[in-house]
């Protein structure tokens, strides 16, 4: 059990999603999985695509969001995530993420989605 917080902040540019008080947050580094605890050293993580995890004081996880690289920079009793998109798992569903996909331009953007509608069937969702 967790009894300090850190205070999480997840955005990308021109607007910020969340920021509130955790317990802790698992972010998808580049060379792996992270979990940031409370008092973690300063540190800076590139992101790859994948999933940041709030997690509770029991370290279950209470809200997910899909992001698409960025950074992780974490000092201090803070986690503050920068990346190019960022959106809620609970915002999105499998058929909005394949028209996603379908319509992006670029293929890392089709990757991504890809990465998403894989992601969303581990789920079952």
């Amino acid at each position: 059990m967790i009894s300090k917080e850190i205070l999480f902040r997840i955005s990308r540019p021109y607007k910020v999603y969340s920021t509130q008080k955790v317990a802790a947050v698992v972010i998808p580094a580049v060379k792996g999985d992270v979990t940031i605890l409370p008092e973690r050293a300063p540190t800076m993580f590139l992101l790859r695509n994948g999933i940041v995890q709030i997690l509770d004081s029991q370290l279950k996880p209470v809200e997910k969001y899909f992001v698409k690289g960025g950074l992780a920079d974490v000092a201090r009793n803070r986690c503050a995530i920068s990346a190019e998109k960022v959106f809620s798992v609970d915002t999105i569903d499998i058929s909005k993420a394949e028209r996603k996909r379908d319509d992006a331009l670029h293929n890392e953007d089709k990757a991504f989605y890809q990465m998403v509608i894989d992601e969303l069937k581990l789920m079952n969702r």
